[in-house]
């Protein structure tokens, strides 16, 4: 029996998730639940229906195949989630593009055909492919057998991970992985637990044990949220969790805020969390210094301007 993953999404020609231009595969299912996810999509291990009103011409096609579904008040399309079954008539016979399904159930095979179309790319710009989410290590087995399939073409692989799961779900894909981004969201555990609905006791603990078993091969990535873990005493705590690994990391990547999700939660019937702007470039790199102090230069500490 073929095994099969939910993807939401592939983005080729990526230049921002790894060396040289790469395909992103991004899976759904996720066992954190970040307010500020840019990825809402990505979020439940469920199948979803996503609906954008604003491509909606309100033919009424949807009705006729899915009545409990889909109502017309005020000449405007209404989707009642509530009510969905998910059985995917209604995005079969949308012509607009209004509704369509979430994820897509997609083989090792099948994949790859989509990964081998940039397989020169990959080579002539030292690229590749990384798996994303979502968190794709909640679909270990997979996901080995699908950067086994990349290595043995040659192609380069990396994982981007929040490590929420269990470490033998990374142990299965380490042979075939090249690298890591190992996401580390906020130090303190119990302002970790409020903002993303987990403690970070097991992230911690496998990102010591990745880092052990792949020195210089991990990258850490801090999502810089405004409000939330950008204050002074966030570098402290940071550099506090940090400093027994900072020596082992490739290094420790900024990420900027991003502010441009919501409408993909409108569109997946989810409750956006709006934390303001994203942060200049100037408070980004100051940041990064201070976070680079604190750890007393032992790592690499940088964003993408």
């Amino acid at each position: 029996m073929h095994l099969t993953a939910d993807i939401t999404n592939i983005s080729r020609t990526s230049l921002h998730d790894g060396p040289g231009v790469r395909t992103v595969v991004y899976f759904k299912g996720c066992g954190l639940r970040c307010k500020w996810c840019h990825n809402p999509e990505t979020l439940s291990a469920k199948k979803e229906i996503i609906f954008a009103p604003v491509k909606c011409i309100c033919c009424g096609r949807c009705i006729e195949v899915c009545p409990d579904c889909h109502t017309m008040v005020d000449d405007k399309m209404h989707f009642l989630r509530e009510k969905c079954t998910v059985c995917g008539r209604c995005t079969e016979v949308c012509p607009s593009g209004a509704l369509n399904a979430a994820s897509n159930d997609m083989t090792v095979d099948t994949l790859m055909k989509q990964i081998l179309k940039d397989k020169a790319f990959f080579l002539q710009s030292g690229g590749g492919v990384t798996l994303s989410g979502g968190e794709c290590l909640l679909q270990p087995e997979f996901c080995a057998d699908l950067l086994r399939r990349c290595k043995d073409e040659g192609i380069h692989t990396m994982v981007e991970t929040a490590l929420f799961v269990p470490f033998e779900n990374v142990e299965r894909i380490l042979p075939f992985c090249d690298a890591f981004f190992a996401d580390f969201k906020i130090a303190d555990p119990e302002k970790h637990r409020r903002y993303t609905g987990q403690g970070n006791e097991l992230i911690l603990e496998n990102l010591q044990k990745l880092t052990e078993l792949m020195p210089g091969k991990v990258t850490v990535r801090i999502p810089l949220i405004p409000t939330v873990n950008d204050a002074e005493d966030d570098v402290a705590a940071f550099a506090e969790k940090l400093r027994p690994l900072a020596e082992k990391l490739a290094g420790i990547e900024i990420l900027r805020y991003n502010s441009l999700a919501k409408s993909k939660y409108a569109h997946c019937g989810r409750e956006y969390s709006d934390f303001g702007e994203p942060q200049t470039d100037e408070f980004l790199t100051d940041f990064c210094s201070r976070l680079e102090t604190a750890l007393e230069n032992t790592v690499c500490v940088f964003t993408v301007i």
